[in-house]
């Protein structure tokens, strides 16, 4: 089923800017990815949101370093 939202122009360097209510239905925000697909028999673009794998929340976080002159109990 196909809504439209609105009319846009293409502004230099190709870029067209979606309306913010078009990206809160769609649960897209800043930063997400998305997939870009075009068919060419109908010369249509379609934009989906990508599908991401979950990592955890620490997961993008470096491991922290341990400090100079302190003392730490390891375990090997």
């Amino acid at each position: 089923m196909r809504v439209h939202f609105d009319t846009k122009k293409v502004q230099k360097l190709g870029r067209i800017a979606f309306p913010g209510h078009l990206l809160r239905n769609a649960g897209l925000k800043e930063g997400d990815d998305v997939e870009i697909y075009f068919d060419a028999i109908s010369k249509c673009i379609i934009i989906e949101r990508a599908m991401s794998i979950a990592l955890p929340d620490n997961a993008a976080q470096p491991p922290k370093e341990i400090g100079k002159g302190k003392k730490h109990d390891h375990q090997f």
